[in-house]
C-alpha cells in the first residue's frame, strides 16, 4: 500500500482537540478510498465503511433522520457499534445521499468524540441550492495524483527519496543524470495510483496506456452522471480538448476549435474544475497583495495528471522535445504546486503585463508569507528571463523569484539592463520542496 503525503495530515486531524467531521475531496481514482482505509486500519481498533454507491446500502440508509437512527441502522446492517475514539466511520461517495450529507452537522454536535471521514468525487457538481454542506461543522482535505516523492516511495526507491528530502541549499547534488531520468519517467506515466501500481509491477509503458484509457472512460462516464442533456456536449468537448492544451493559455470563445459561445464553455470548464479534473489558472498584472485576478484574460490550463495528458496527446516518446516539452513541463509544475494544498486549495495565477506595456509573462505566481512567488519554468537550455526581471522591477522585495529547470539547486546572479538580480534555481525533481528550500 502506497504512502501518501496526506497521511501525515490525517494523523494530525485524528489527534486534534477541535476535530470535526472530515471531508476528503478529490477527483476519481486519485486514491481517496485507499488512503482512508489504510489510515483507519493503522490508527483505529475498528473501521466502519459505508459506500453509498452500493445501491443496497444507499437504500438501507434512505430517509435516515437522526444520529440515533443512523447508528441503529449501522448496527442492524453490519453488526457493529460506533464507539467513540476507537471507531473510524468512513462514508464514501457521500454525494449520493442528501440526507446523510445534511446529517454531518449533528455528528459534530452530538458525537464529537467519534472520528468521521466522508469522501465524494462528484459532490460539488451534484450540489444545488437545496444541498448544503454544514458550514463550520466540517473540515476539508484535498487529494491529488501522486507527487514525484510519493512516486519514489511507491517504487520502493527509499534511497532517492531520503536523499532528496535531506538536500539543503548549497549542497552539491550527486547523480544528476539518474535523478533526471527518474523524474522523466514520472512525467511520462504520471501520478494516478492505479497507473503507478501497474508500472511498479510491470515496468510496461504499454500497460500504463491501457489503464489511462480506462481512467479516461471512467471520467467521461462521470460526466454523464452530473450533466444535463444540454450540458453534455460542452462537457464532452472540454474532456477531449483540455489535455491537448494543458500548460498553455486559452479563451472561452471558440474553445477547442468549436463554435460554442463563451458562456457555455465557461460553465462547462467551471463544472470540471469543481470535480477537480482540471484547474483554470487566472492572470494577475499587479505585484501587490492580496492578488487581484483578471477574470476576462486568457487562462492557463492545468489538467489532473501528466500521464492522462500524455495519453490524450499520444505522446510517450518525445516528451522533452519540441513544443510539447514546454507544455508538459508547465503541466507537471502546475500539478505539483497544486498538490501542496492538502488542507487548503493552492490559489495559483500567472503574471502578465498589460498589452499596452509590452509582452511579459511569468509562468506561475502565488502568495506566500506576505510575498508573491514568481516562478519561471525553463525545460530547455535558455536562461532568458526578461519577464521575471520585469516582475521583480515592479514588485521589488515583495517578489520572491524562482527558476525551475533541469539545472542544479542554488542561488543565481544575473545582470540585465544594468540591474542585478538574484534568483533561486530549483531542479524539477526538488520542486515540491520549494517552501523549505526558500
Amino acid at each position: 500500500m502506497f504512502e501518501r503525503n496526506i497521511e501525515t495530515e490525517l494523523r494530525k486531524w485524528k489527534n486534534w482537540i477541535g476535530r470535526k467531521v472530515l471531508m476528503v475531496r478529490g477527483a476519481r481514482q486519485v486514491g481517496k478510498t485507499s488512503v482512508v482505509r489504510k489510515f483507519g486500519q493503522e490508527n483505529f481498533d475498528q473501521v466502519v465503511e459505508i459506500n453509498l454507491e452500493k445501491k443496497d446500502l444507499l437504500k438501507a440508509f434512505a430517509g435516515v433522520e437522526s444520529i440515533v437512527d443512523f447508528e441503529k441502522r449501522v448496527q442492524l446492517l453490519m453488526g457493529k457499534r460506533l464507539i467513540d475514539v476507537e471507531t473510524l466511520l468512513f462514508i464514501d461517495e457521500i454525494q449520493e445521499s442528501k440526507e446523510i450529507l445534511e446529517l454531518l452537522r449533528f455528528f459534530a454536535e452530538e458525537r464529537p468524540a467519534l472520528h468521521v471521514i466522508v469522501a465524494g468525487s462528484l459532490l460539488e457538481a451534484k450540489m444545488s441550492g437545496s444541498w448544503n454542506i454544514p458550514v463550520g461543522r466540517v473540515d476539508y482535505m484535498y487529494m491529488y495524483p501522486m507527487t514525484f516523492f510519493e512516486y519514489l516511495q511507491a517504487k520502493g526507491d527509499r534511497a532517492s527519496y531520503e536523499y532528496l528530502r535531506q538536500i539543503r541549499l548549497g549542497d552539491e547534488i550527486k547523480s544528476l543524470a539518474i535523478l533526471q531520468k527518474k523524474y522523466q519517467e514520472y512525467v511520462t506515466i504520471g501520478g494516478m495510483p492505479e497507473v503507478v501500481s501497474n508500472f511498479v509491477r510491470s515496468g510496461d509503458y504499454g500497460e500504463t496506456q491501457l489503464i489511462c484509457a480506462k481512467l479516461q472512460t471512467a471520467c467521461a462516464e462521470d460526466v454523464e452522471k452530473y450533466a444535463t442533456g444540454s450540458e453534455k456536449k460542452y462537457l464532452g468537448l472540454v474532456m477531449e480538448a483540455a489535455p491537448l492544451i494543458a500548460g498553455t493559455l486559452y479563451k472561452y470563445e471558440n474553445f477547442g476549435g468549436s463554435m460554442y459561445k463563451s458562456r457555455e464553455m465557461a460553465d462547462a470548464l467551471k463544472k470540471l474544475e469543481q470535480v477537480m479534473l482540471l484547474r483554470q489558472i487566472k492572470a494577475i498584472n499587479f505585484t501587490n497583495l492580496p492578488l487581484q485576478y483578471k477574470e476576462k484574460r486568457a487562462k492557463k490550463m492545468i489538467c489532473l495528471d501528466t500521464g492522462l495528458v500524455n495519453f490524450a496527446s499520444q505522446n510517450y516518446t518525445n516528451l522533452l522535445k519540441g513544443e510539447y516539452k514546454g507544455r508538459i513541463m508547465e503541466q507537471v509544475v502546475g500539478q505539483t504546486l497544486l498538490a501542496k494544498g492538502l488542507r487548503q486549495k493552492t490559489e495559483l495565477a500567472y503574471w502578465s503585463r498589460d498589452r499596452a506595456e509590452g509582452s511579459a509573462e511569468v509562468d506561475f505566481a502565488w502568495s506566500w508569507n506576505n510575498k508573491i512567488i514568481g516562478l519561471e519554468v525553463k525545460p530547455g537550455n535558455t536562461r532568458e528571463m526578461k519577464s521575471l526581471f520585469s516582475m521583480i522591477d515592479r514588485g521589488g522585495k515583495q517578489i520572491l523569484p524562482l527558476r525551475v529547470s533541469w539545472d542544479n539547486l542554488g542561488m543565481e546572479k544575473y545582470t540585465h539592463s544594468g540591474k542585478k538580480y538574484e534568483i533561486m534555481s530549483v531542479p524539477f525533481y526538488l520542486l515540491e520542496r520549494w517552501e523549505d528550500l526558500t
